[in-house]
């Protein structure tokens, strides 16, 4: 290939090692519990129904229940239920789509001679190296073209399939093959048959189409069969349809200069093997005319992605119903506009900026694994004002703008859109302008990042009296209506579960109602330079097993939200560093005990909870230094006592509340090794330390 791209040799970044350790005897016993097939179901509601309890009970336990949850929903500013645009996708197959059979006696044969071709039945002719096929058929193509290509050119109501059974075709200025016109196209891998498909670096164009991919068609494109496919796109795209794209077998080896597999309308993979290695988005689906559409829908599949952007891009939605996924991405392992849904599957991040993205991002399931070197998972609005010019450490607020191809700007240059995008008015891909927020710089300026004009600073004055605070200003009594609540110490944070005002809802305060993280099931593990869960609006856990192993820096946290974070059901352990600690609201119905180490543990330091019998709930050895825990499991009980060990602390805790304070935070955190300790006084949403005392050390 002419980009003489090599492969990288990546370490396989891998999380920590997590033991869940399960009470040998009991089907609910310990916090382990999480990781069997009933692992979301209440253990009060299970033991009721194992024990046989009167139906007045049962009763009182499902009002207990309903009333828990409607307490939630009542002191919560998310709406979690809020429908989600994975309801637009279409998620079905037809038989024809999956079968890829086809009657050899029944079939055209097209053989290709290097430089010419033989046409053997009607429905299709040969001029020179140039293949044209005009009516609906089967065509079985063979052989060599050195500098040739095959042309769809049906009416819009035909149905073609193309067998592609030891088929070469290098075309040097346009696609492969190219579909101008039809109803469908079916490429058909024949049965253990090899295939390659490439072309130059440069394309000619031949009539009005913009064509960009190795594989293009205007029309619904289906890639069906058993056989296998090699795609080398030096000039921009290995496979596009400017319709619907659906794959349902094969093995598919793909570089390209731009973007492996891309479609505009909807993307829909239910099976096949993957190897896709290009300098843009992996997997792709844009649409820059309807916003419920540009989806993305995989319910199987083995892939291996090494993308330079993101591994998958929509401009709409992603839903993983199943499927074996290794991302190596420098931008984000999934990015999605507007949802993205996980029911199910194994998808290892191994590497990205971000993991998970998306306007509501849902885990239901699956085995889920993400290293990333900003936020872990990030819901965030695409359309937000200046959110793209934020520095990666900005608390999630870095969402790309709709449509644009790898466009967070916590990426150099990174607001270009993708060279191949057709209705780009792409930047130069080396330009910073859309970074429009100095690094270290919290606040969001709105409208730069999508051509609007930014907002102007207050007047100036001639001596700069309107940039200045008043004279009585009074920086320890602050006005009620500020950002500070009036009077408040930081020395003496609330002891009620209130955090004070600057703290309610996270960096952000009060958050996105529309945007939320969603965890209800499944395995999750989270490793994360930046914020671990990073959500512009609410996070709700209500099952499955979530490690987070967030940030050893203090500017960031493994928790991080907007709105409200409610916990309900599951197990989630956030371990990170202590300078910006979130824990859940008092909302929840789930304990949670939010821990202050007394100093930074270092890697490889156990963390264990055991119960006052001594049985062992939980324990994980996290990979990266530590100095706070957040921890929830469905056997943690309110007025219960537990002892949790970390590292070279070890304390008796007793879940006085819902939401539960612990341990001796020291205000040397890992960015400041030189301070002192705090009291236990902290309040649940994990405020600052204590105001260190005036007496010198």
């Amino acid at each position: 290939m002419n980009r003489n791209r090599k492969k990288k040799n990546r370490k396989k970044e891998t999380g920590a090692v997590v033991s869940l350790l399960l009470a040998s005897s009991l089907a609910f016993g310990g916090c382990g519990t999480a990781v069997t097939s009933a692992s979301f179901v209440n253990t009060e509601s299970a033991s009721t129904e194992s024990t046989g309890e009167t139906s007045a009970d049962n009763a009182a336990a499902t009002s207990e229940s309903t009333a828990s949850e409607n307490a939630m929903e009542s002191a919560s500013d998310i709406n979690f239920d809020l429908e989600l645009t994975e309801s637009t996708i279409d998620t079905e197959f037809t038989d024809r789509e999956k079968s890829g059979s086809y009657k050899v006696s029944e079939a055209v044969k097209i053989t290709l001679n290097k430089t010419t071709a033989t046409v053997s039945g009607s429905g299709a002719k040969a001029d020179g190296s140039t293949i044209t096929i005009t009516e609906e058929g089967v065509y079985i193509v063979s052989g060599t073209l050195e500098d040739g290509q095959i042309i769809v050119d049906a009416s819009d109501s035909d149905k073609v399939q193309i067998v592609l059974d030891g088929v070469h075709i290098n075309c040097e200025t346009n696609a492969a093959i190219y579909v101008r016109e039809a109803d469908k196209v079916f490429i058909t891998l024949a049965e253990n048959s090899s295939n390659t498909l490439g072309g130059g670096n440069e394309y000619t164009q031949i009539d009005d189409n913009t064509v960009d991919g190795v594989i293009f068609s205007k029309s619904d494109l289906v890639c069906n069969g058993t056989g296998s496919l090699t795609i080398e796109a030096d000039y921009k795209h290995g496979i596009v349809s400017k319709d619907d794209l659906v794959i349902t077998g094969g093995t598919y080896k793909i570089t390209a200069a731009d973007n492996g597999i891309t479609a505009k309308d909807q993307l829909k993979i239910l099976d096949g093997s993957f190897d896709i290695d290009v300098a843009n988005s992996a997997v792709k689906a844009k649409n820059a005319d309807n916003a419920e559409l540009g989806n993305i829908y995989i319910a199987g599949g083995i892939f291996t992605i090494e993308a330079e952007q993101d591994g998958f891009h929509a401009t709409g939605s992603i839903v993983v119903d199943d499927g074996t996924i290794t991302v190596n991405s420098g931008d984000d392992g999934f990015h999605a506009d507007l949802d993205t849904v996980i029911h199910g599957g194994t998808i290892l991040v191994e590497k990205s900026n971000e993991g998970l993205e998306g306007k509501r991002v849902v885990v239901n399931g699956g085995d889920i694994t993400v290293n990333a070197s900003d936020d872990g998972i990030n819901a965030a609005n695409s359309g937000d004002d200046g959110a793209n010019a934020a520095n990666s450490g900005d608390g999630g607020v870095n969402a790309a703008n709709s449509g644009d191809d790898g466009a967070n700007a916590t990426n150099p240059g990174a607001n270009a859109a993708g060279s191949g995008d057709d209705d780009s008015n792409a930047a130069s891909s080396n330009n910073d302008s859309s970074a429009a927020v100095n690094s270290g710089d919290d606040s969001s300026i709105s409208g730069a990042a999508d051509g609007k004009e930014p907002p102007q600073m207050p007047p100036d004055t001639e001596n700069g009296s309107d940039m200045q605070p008043s004279q009585d200003f009074d920086p320890e009594n602050a006005p009620s209506g500020g950002n500070a609540p009036q009077n408040f110490d930081p020395g003496n944070a609330p002891s009620d579960g209130d955090a004070p005002q600057m703290m309610q809802g996270g960096p952000g305060g009060g958050g996105n109602s529309e945007l939320y993280i969603k965890i209800t099931g499944g395995t999750l593990t989270v490793s994360a330079d930046g914020d671990g869960l990073d959500s512009n609006g609410g996070l709700l856990v209500t099952g499955g097993t979530t490690i987070v192993y967030g940030p050893t820096s203090d500017g960031d946290s493994a928790l991080d939200y907007d709105g409200s974070a409610i916990v309900s059901g599951g197990i989630l352990a956030a371990i990170g560093s202590a300078g910006m600690v979130e824990s859940f609201d008092e909302a929840s119905t789930q304990p949670v005990i939010t821990y202050y180490c007394t100093e930074t543990q270092s890697a490889d330091t156990t963390i264990t909870l055991t119960d006052s019998d001594g049985s062992a709930l939980f324990t994980v050895t996290p990979e990266k230094a530590y100095a706070s825990i957040v921890l929830t499991c469905p056997e943690m009980k309110l007025d219960a006592t537990y002892t949790l060990a970390a590292g070279t602390d070890n304390e008796e805790i007793t879940l006085t509340d819902i939401i539960t304070t612990a341990g001796t935070r020291s205000v040397k955190t890992m960015s400041d090794p030189e301070g002192g300790k705090m009291p236990n006084n902290s309040d649940n949403k994990g405020t600052p330390p204590s105001k260190p005392s005036d007496t010198a050390e």
